[in-house]
């Protein structure tokens, strides 16, 4: 009998290894391909062409992979998580092919669109399913850790490793390579990764789902022309915000009507989901702020080489990634989520405030330590929200709730990307023509007032052809070059000013979240005086119905007495017989086998699968909570 066990216990161990490595790598792509193809963009414009579009090879990915989250994340709630991300993979594969033999510029924007959406359909579900694979909240805090880690991990190594494919291989391997890492997600996820419940009979709120994606790509639209150099109140900017603000309007009634929202609004009605949503928008301008706007820092103003500029995002990498795991495992512990939302807020605030005290004098020893200070911060912010959202919603808006917060982080990255690349592009311009010598002649001073062009080679060799023009023009390009760093300082000061005051309303929203305790609930309702069944007796019986749910599965019209009995647990759900015994199987028959044997074992020391207890809700789904305390 301990041998069967063993068995049982081996296999769910190997599936559920399986699965978080499938997720885990789908999760890299996805991150990867943010930010790693713009580093390969100048060799894809002079490949193919086709500078008018240069901005659109990335926005067509953002606008396609944000736009989809909401939507799939929903619609992994109502039939289930599993094949959407499958699907993803294999859509973001196939595009990243596509991507890689374009033969155009058109091509590959229209590839580049078909890939975020494939990004879309992954990132919308595969945190949630994070939740599904370890529903106890404790354990799950281990893994949230580790996966936001790896988020953040591939979004900041993304421009290096993108260069160094560039410079080693070809601008095409940037696309790829994800062929051969996402194949082993591809075929592993179908045998490994269990489907979530699915809701039969439920209605699609599709007018909610075309005014949500509409509204958000209007508002990314407006928000992409800002980051590249129009004003805000440019036409098509203005037309974008106008257009994002009529089509949200409306999404509010739409949605107040709706059974099914695409996004209830009832959410924010929650102190931890409203808390923790603003938390991730902050987060949202923090991390990616600091991720494009400090290299430029140190090539521009420190005039330190690309290698150097992207190695000194190293501390912020490892303090990062260090601190989200460590977090993780420290939350399983005590079963807390707040202090550590709190103790991450303050410190990426005051590691954002020293980032807004360098100038032409600092080192990048300076820039690094702000940097690791910043990670420090970061790390436990993500997966700590994550976990607070996933703890205290029910389990059937479970996808919903998560993919939201996800979708909020994004916004707040685009709209902290445009509002600061704004703010560096007109204060350095400004700085530069008020400042320049007036012996400067006007050809110098306009190629130095795009800021990127102090890190370009090419506009240093037109400055000094220019400059050979006339006698002392060597010193007067030094000069202007000395003013130009400094206005980029002062510029880039503007941006780090504009993300700390955002990262300090993130401690506003620490400070409003719920002080929860992770499993505290489930803990007092279980019964004290009941005597529950022996260790023999438990064994028996998850073994049984883990036997059963799997002929449930395995019967092809061979079993019709079973899959009758197996449908009388299930009696008020619709769809096929099919459909309808592998709810039972989910609902009912896994569930118990895993307590039953999650018990048993913990009676005789072992740790094995947790026998956390669920509650069925009024919609067939499950639900699962976190008991709030005051704050």
């Amino acid at each position: 009998m301990s041998v069967s066990v063993t068995r049982v216990e081996q296999s769910g161990r190997r599936e559920t290894v399986l699965a978080v490595a499938g997720l885990m790598l789908a999760l890299f792509l996805v991150a990867l391909d943010q930010t790693v193809v713009g580093t390969a963009l100048p060799k894809i414009i002079a490949d193919l062409n086709g500078f008018e579009h240069y901005a659109w090879v990335t926005t067509a990915y953002l606008l396609a992979s944000t736009a989809m989250i909401p939507v799939i994340g929903k619609l992994g709630d109502i039939y289930g998580r599993k094949w959407f991300i499958i699907s993803g993979v294999a859509i973001f594969l196939a595009a990243s092919a596509l991507c890689g033999a374009a033969w155009g510029m058109t091509e590959l924007i229209l590839f580049r669109g078909l890939q975020g959406l494939g990004a879309g359909m992954i990132f919308s579900n595969i945190f949630t399913s994070v939740a599904d694979i370890f529903p106890d909240p404790a354990r799950r805090a281990k893994y949230q850790g580790v996966f936001f880690s790896v988020f953040a991990l591939t979004s900041v190594i993304g421009p290096t490793m993108g260069g160094w494919i560039t410079d080693n291989l070809s601008w095409r391997w940037v696309f790829y390579i994800n062929l051969p890492l996402g194949v082993f997600s591809l075929f592993a996820l179908p045998v490994v990764l269990h489907q979530s419940a699915r809701r039969l009979g439920v209605k699609i709120d599709y007018l909610g789902a075309a005014t949500i994606t509409a509204s958000v790509v209007s508002l990314l639209l407006a928000l992409s022309w800002v980051g590249e150099g129009y004003d805000w109140d440019a036409t098509r900017v203005v037309i974008g915000f106008v257009v994002a603000g009529i089509l949200f309007a409306a999404f509010i009634p739409v949605e107040l009507k709706a059974t099914e929202p695409v996004i209830p609004l009832s959410l924010f009605k929650s102190r931890v989901f409203s808390s923790a949503a603003l938390l991730m928008f902050m987060v949202g301008i923090a991390m990616f702020g600091v991720i494009l706007y400090t290299p430029l820092f140190v090539q521009g103003v420190l005039g330190k080489t690309a290698t150097g500029s992207g190695t000194v995002l190293t501390p912020l990498v490892l303090s990062m990634t260090a601190m989200g795991i460590i977090c993780g495992q420290i939350i399983a512990r005590v079963k807390r989520i707040k202090p550590f939302m709190i103790a991450g807020s303050i410190v990426m605030t005051f590691g954002v405030y020293l980032l807004t005290t360098l100038d032409v004098d600092s080192t990048q020893r300076n820039v690094a330590l702000s940097l690791m200070v910043t990670g420090f911060g970061l790390g436990p912010l993500m997966p700590s929200a994550t976990l607070a959202v996933q703890s205290t919603v029910e389990k059937r808006l479970l996808g919903v709730a998560t993919s939201a917060t996800q979708f909020i982080r994004s916004l707040g990255s685009t709209v902290g990307t445009a509002v600061i690349g704004s703010l560096v592009t007109s204060g350095y311009a400004d700085y530069l023509v008020n400042n320049a010598p007036p012996q400067a002649p006007g050809r110098l001073i306009d190629a130095l007032k795009d800021p990127n062009a102090l890190v370009s080679d090419q506009a240093r060799n037109s400055l000094d052809r220019v400059a050979s023009a006339f006698p002392g023009g060597e010193q007067l390009v030094e000069q202007i070059l000395q003013v130009s760093r400094e206005g980029l300082s002062d510029s880039l000061h503007d941006g780090f000013v504009f993300t700390l005051v955002a990262v300090s309303a993130a401690i506003v929203a620490a400070l409003l979240m719920k002080n929860i305790r992770l499993g505290e609930e489930r803990n007092e309702a279980a019964p004290v005086a009941a005597p529950g069944p022996s260790r023999q007796d438990g064994l028996v019986a998850g073994i049984t119905l883990e036997y059963l749910a799997r002929r449930i599965e395995g019967a092809n019209g061979d079993s019709p007495n079973l899959i009758s009995a197996a449908l009388k647990l299930v009696p008020d759900t619709e769809g096929s017989e099919r459909d309808r015994a592998q709810l039972a199987v989910d609902r009912v028959l896994r569930p118990l086998a895993l307590e039953a044997l999650g018990t048993s074992l913990e009676r005789n020391g072992v740790n094995g699968h947790s026998g956390n207890s669920e509650a069925t809700d009024s919609k067939g789904g499950v639900e699962e909570q976190a008991h709030p305390e005051s704050s």
